[in-house]
């Protein structure tokens, strides 16, 4: 008998808290709701909060959770990773399914304060804690600030587009390019509220030495390799240096997820069409394979996919869907995210939702169309939802076909075993 084939599936992925939205990182503009949403005033900090919401959102099919630690009585970013670990811990007992992400792109005072008492590894610390001891699956190590390494490059040898990145040329820059140390301050070019885009004073070299002290923690622990992408095809080349960099093998494991967050700034802005959609996902895909060998696959590459759009740029990403069920019908960037997603050749592993992305709804009523209101993960989460199943696509939760989407069972075998009894990477506990 043929064997049936499978509708498009995805898996469910929330981004609960996230770095950009607030209080310091937003100036007061007087309007109430705009300042709410901003601030972050509806986004949860408390533990017991975070937990009972991630609960719900489990049941509702979620397994893919990414978090960023926010001090819950400032509501500010923070670089406390017990604040990771009390979520990670009773997540991992409650919901042991769940895919855990923690991300990294973090900024704000007590960030800049931690920095600059303890170093640049306080951004990212958070990727050496052991799974069984409150870390995570995946943690971004692509931060944000680290794109300041091409940045540089770009001062050196050009613009880097496509055609660059994919050639040797590129590959005698990965060679040649050596991070200076010259301290700058750091902003990116992002839609962001009015102090999200300050990473404060670092170099090219420190960001070098960050990144590949984060990805050598991944290793040793036995844990995976994950990358926001925030400025195409800038973020792409960053990405494609850290694979192809000797000291830095990123994905060297054979896996790498890479999260596409559209909207976030004016070189990822969101997609007019499905086919630049497409562009940017089947882009990110090309890392499954080397510049020196493309015909061989050398990790596998999963993707998850994020609507980063700002309250205030709302109404201009509401659009007429130009695929699926409900095609020439207006709807907002989260919507039509879950629409493109879901169809059967988006290449799309993990469809993220959440108040780190776009932490409001918006008005469907074709009289208020475009309107911004308050919501919360679990009422975004039934938004994406209903969209799915409108085009025919579902959500995964068997846990074993969600390891293997993420290309993750090539180390289930041993993961547990290895990483306890290596937790830093060392010699086994048992030995003497």
């Amino acid at each position: 008998m043929e064997a049936t084939k499978r509708n498009k599936t995805l898996i469910l992925g929330c981004a609960s808290t996230g770095a950009k939205f607030t209080p310091a990182n937003h100036r007061e503009t007087g309007d109430v709701l705009l300042d709410q949403i901003s601030t972050g005033a509806t986004i949860k900090n408390s533990a017991m909060a975070l937990l009972a919401e991630a609960n719900t959102l489990y049941g509702m099919g979620c397994r893919y959770y990414h978090y960023h630690a926010r001090n819950p009585i400032t509501r500010e970013q923070s670089t406390n990773n017990e604040i990771y670990q009390q979520i990670s811990r009773p997540l991992q007992h409650r919901c042991s399914e769940m895919i855990l992400s923690f991300g990294a792109s973090r900024n704000g005072p007590e960030v800049r304060e931690s920095i600059q008492e303890y170093g640049e590894w306080e951004r990212i610390s958070q990727s050496s804690i052991p799974l069984h001891l409150g870390g995570a699956h995946y943690v971004t190590m692509q931060a944000a600030v680290e794109l300041q390494l091409m940045c540089e490059a770009e001062r050196l040898y050009g613009e880097m587009n496509l055609d660059v990145i994919d050639s040797e040329q590129f590959m005698k820059i990965v060679e040649d390019y050596q991070p200076s140390d010259r301290l700058t301050a750091t902003s990116l070019e992002t839609y962001s509220t009015s102090k999200g885009a300050d990473y404060g004073r670092t170099s090219p070299l420190i960001q070098f030495e960050v990144y590949r002290s984060a990805i050598q923690a991944r290793n040793q622990l036995r844990l995976f390799h994950e990358v926001e992408w925030v400025q195409f095809p800038r973020s792409y080349a960053l990405t494609r240096y850290a694979v192809e960099h000797p000291q830095l093998r990123l994905g060297g494991s054979g896996q790498l997820n890479i999260t596409l967050l559209f909207g976030f700034s004016p070189r990822l802005p969101f997609p007019k069409s499905y086919a630049e959609f497409k562009h940017v996902v089947d882009t990110a895909r090309r890392l499954e394979y080397d510049l020196a060998e493309p015909g061989v696959q050398k990790r596998h590459v999963s993707i998850a996919v994020g609507a980063a759009v700002l309250p205030q740029q709302a109404s201009e990403h509401v659009a007429l869907l130009d695929v699926g069920a409900r095609r020439g019908q207006p709807a907002c960037a989260l919507r039509r995210l879950a629409t493109y997603a879901a169809q059967p050749d988006s290449g799309v592993d993990v469809l993220r939702f959440g108040m780190e992305d776009a932490p409001y709804a918006v008005n469907a009523r074709a009289e208020r169309q475009g309107e911004v209101r308050l919501t919360d993960n679990c009422e975004l989460a039934e938004t994406v939802l209903n969209e799915v199943a409108a085009n025919g696509a579902s959500i995964e939760t068997d846990h074993d076909l969600i390891f293997e989407r993420l290309g993750l069972n090539r180390v289930k075998q041993d993961f547990f075993h290895e990483q306890r009894r290596r937790p830093l990477g060392g010699i086994p506990a048992t030995a003497a």
